[in-house]
């Protein structure tokens, strides 16, 4: 077969050494990921900070309690949606786990 000479089989001590930095370097990743997770997940929690927008939501009906930057941004792409914006409407879909329509296409009726 041709190019088969070019092949280089590492050692057993060359493998496992590639193995023991490539696990190394996949657990760093992985700890960099969970810490960018974490700094979201706190600043999604806080308190909205603009009143205006603090405001709006309790008139939408959402309790006090529940007013945090989720919430901020859930409702955000719920106003999206609601003007036509299809792109925040297919992500909103997806965040609640709603399947798309066959072939992947969505219809808005906007008869309200």
């Amino acid at each position: 077969m041709a190019g088969k000479d070019n092949l280089v089989t590492p050692s057993a001590a060359e493998a496992r050494e590639r193995g023991r930095k490539g696990g190394k370097a996949s657990g760093e990743a992985r700890r960099k990921k969970k810490q960018l997770r974490e700094c979201a997940d706190f600043l999604l929690s806080l308190p909205v900070s603009d009143l205006r927008k603090y405001n709006k939501m309790t008139k939408m009906g959402i309790p006090v309690e529940g007013i945090d930057n989720k919430m901020l941004l859930v409702t955000a792409l719920m106003i999206e949606g609601q003007a036509g914006n299809v792109a925040a409407f297919k992500e909103l879909r997806e965040l609640i786990g709603e399947d798309a329509a066959p072939g992947g296409e969505v219809t808005i009726v906007d008869d309200l």
